[in-house]
């Protein structure tokens, strides 16, 4: 019998200088994934690799079964196309990859894009276009557990089996 294909996860983020230690934070999320079964993919693992950037960036979204958006002040700036065009261009690009797979699967499809707000970023982070999507965001560490249960199919409440119809005379 052969084992489950793992999870697979690409976390999407910004290097933002305004929120102490958020790359890092990408990083241990990405780790402690991993460590725990799931296929975290993040650019830090292959950043001196030689990559194309905008191809790598195409193939982990389109590979991924779940995409983190982990947001910031300055991941909402970029992935929403504002402030300096030349700054910050991986996640403009993720941005304009998951905006397209949103426009072509309108109601989320299967709900693969996942808001997740991580230590000195608030929901006002999330990008316009994951709010009717990411109504369901999670805040890191607190929904830690919840959210790895979502990307394993773990439900946090599983229902006891149907039982025999009770005949009452």
């Amino acid at each position: 019998m052969t084992a489950p294909k793992p999870v697979r996860v690409l976390i999407s983020y910004a290097h933002d200088p305004g929120v102490p230690g958020h790359a890092n934070r990408a990083l241990d999320l990405a780790d402690s994934l991993r460590i725990r079964g799931v296929e975290a993919h993040i650019d830090r693992y292959v950043e001196h690799t030689g990559v194309f950037w905008p191809r790598w960036m195409m193939d982990e979204v389109r590979d991924a079964d779940f995409v983190l958006c982990l947001v910031s002040p300055l991941y909402r700036e970029r992935f929403e196309q504002s402030g300096n065009p030349t700054a910050g261009r991986g996640v403009r690009w993720e941005g304009l990859i998951i905006t397209e797979e949103l426009y072509y699967e309108p109601n989320g499809g299967p709900r693969k894009f996942l808001a997740v707000v991580m230590e000195g970023a608030s929901v006002d982070n999330i990008p316009d276009v994951l709010h009717p999507y990411g109504y369901t965001h999670y805040c890191l560490p607190a929904d830690d557990e919840v959210l790895y249960r979502r990307l394993t199919g773990q439900p946090t409440v599983v229902p006891p089996p149907l039982g025999a119809v009770v005949n009452y005379r």
